[in-house]
C-alpha cells in the first residue's frame, strides 16, 4: 500500500496538484487499541476530516474506513465528496476464501466467518454504496460491485496500477529453469496452491527451481508446506526491501507464477512483467486485465494445478516461446505507468465532483 500510495501521490504533485497522505502513524491510539481498530478508526477518520474538511475538494478512503464518512454525505452535511478506493473488495474476497476453504485451499475460522461480517463487511458494503464514486482494480471487481452491491456502473472506474519500467532490467540468465514467486506466505496468494503446483513441475522437470520471495516467514516455515522431494529446489528470502536487489531476482529468473486466490491489481506481476518475464497466473481479480493469455502469459483457474503446472513447464521447456512472451510482457507493462493510474484516478475524482475539470480546484493552499 505504501508503494502505491507514494507512487500515486508523486504523479499528482508531478500534475500540480497538492494530496495530504494519512498514514497509521497519524493516528497513534490505534497501536493502543487496535483490536477495536476496525470500528473505531473509521469514526475516528469521519471526524477528523470534518474538521479539516475546508482543506481539501474530494477525499479518497480505502472502502473499509469509510462508512462514517459516506453516512456524513448522505443524510447531507456539508463535506468533500468520497470516492471509495477498493483494492480487492472486502466483501467478495471473504466470499471467495471462504469457497476456497471448502476446497482445502484456504483456512476460514469459524471465529472468521463471524466476526468479519460483523465488524467489518456491512461497513465496507456501505462505504461504497454511501460513495459518490467507487475505484476498483479489475473488471471482475466491477462486475460484482453493479451485480452484488446495486452500484450503478457510470459511478465505477476500473483503474490498473503502474509500473516504473526503468527499474527492471533485462533477464541475465535465460534457460536457467528458475521459476520465482513474489508475495507473503498467505492463504490468499496461493500457499497451498504453489506446492501442489510445484510438485508437478518437479515430476516433469527434475531440475526446475523456486525461488520465494518476500514470504514474511523464516524458511523453516514455508518449506515444510513442500512434499519433501521437492524442498532442496526451494529456495526462502523472508524479506526483501531493496528495489534493486527485487530487480535482480526477476532478471535471474525464467517465469513468474502468481497462484494467488484472490488479487487486486498485483503490483509484483507488473514489476516481472516490465522485467520481460513470461508470466503464468491464476485467472482472478485484475490478473486477466493485465495478461493476455497466450500473448505475454498464461492464466489458470487457481484449483487447476494440472494446467497451472503444464503452463510453467511450457515456457521452461520452450525458451523462445518464453522470450517472445516475455518481451510482449515488458511491452505490457510500459504502457501501464503511474502516471496514467494517476490520470485515471484524477479523472474519477472530478467525476465524484460532477465536474470535468482537474483533480483540484485552482484555488490558494489546494
Amino acid at each position: 500500500m505504501g508503494k502505491w500510495t507514494h507512487s500515486i501521490a508523486d504523479c499528482l504533485r508531478e500534475s500540480g496538484q497538492d494530496p495530504a497522505l494519512w498514514f497509521l502513524e497519524d493516528f497513534p491510539w490505534l497501536a493502543k487499541h487496535w483490536r477495536l481498530a476496525a470500528m473505531l478508526f473509521p469514526i475516528e477518520l469521519a471526524w477528523r476530516i470534518w474538521k479539516k474538511r475546508a482543506d481539501f475538494d474530494a477525499v479518497l478512503i480505502h472502502e473499509p474506513c469509510g462508512f462514517w464518512y459516506g453516512l456524513m454525505r448522505r443524510i447531507g452535511l456539508r463535506v468533500p465528496p468520497m470516492i471509495a478506493m477498493c483494492h480487492n473488495v472486502e466483501s467478495k474476497n471473504h466470499r471467495e476464501m471462504v469457497r476456497y476453504a471448502a476446497q482445502g485451499l484456504a483456512v476460514v475460522s469459524r471465529a472468521s466467518r463471524f466476526k468479519v461480517p460483523l465488524f467489518r463487511l456491512w461497513q465496507s458494503d456501505g462505504a461504497i454504496r454511501f460513495a459518490d464514486h467507487v475505484i476498483c482494480l479489475s473488471s471482475i471487481d466491477r462486475e460484482y460491485l453493479v451485480g452484488q452491491l446495486g452500484v450503478l456502473a457510470e459511478r465505477i472506474t476500473v483503474m490498473i496500477n503502474g509500473v516504473c519500467p526503468q527499474r527492471y532490467g533485462a533477464k541475465r540468465r535465460p534457460g536457467s529453469q528458475r521459476v520465482l514467486f513474489v508475495g507473503g506466505w498467505l492463504n490468499v496468494k496461493g500457499d497451498r496452491v504453489l506446492p501442489r503446483l510445484w510438485s508437478k513441475v518437479r515430476a516433469r522437470i527434475p531440475d526446475a527451481s523456486l525461488t520465494i520471495v518476500g514470504a514474511g516467514r523464516p524458511a523453516e516455515q514455508v518449506l515444510p508446506d513442500f512434499a519433501s522431494e521437492d524442498r532442496d529446489s526451494v529456495s526462502v528470502i523472508s524479506r526483501l526491501t531493496d528495489e534493486r536487489e527485487l530487480a535482480a531476482e526477476y532478471a535471474d529468473h525464467d517465469v513468474y507464477v502468481m497462484p494467488s486466490l484472490s488479487e487486486g491489481s498485483s503490483l509484483s506481476l507488473l514489476e516481472a512483467m516490465a522485467s520481460g518475464m513470461p508470466v503464468v497466473a491464476t485467472a482472478v481479480g485484475g490478473n486477466p486485465d493485465i495478461v493476455t493469455a497466450g500473448v505475454n502469459g498464461l492464466l489458470f483457474p487457481p484449483e487447476d494445478f494440472d494446467l497451472g503446472a503444464a503452463h510453467v513447464c511450457r515456457l521452461l521447456e520452450d525458451p523462445a516461446a518464453a522470450a517472445r512472451m516475455g518481451e510482449a510482457a515488458r511491452k505490457r507493462a510500459q504502457s501501464l505507468t503511474w502516471q496514467r493510474s494517476a490520470d485515471v484516478l484524477a479523472s474519477a475524482v472530478a467525476a465524484s465532483r460532477g465536474e470535468h475539470e482537474s483533480i483540484f480546484a485552482e484555488r490558494p493552499g489546494r
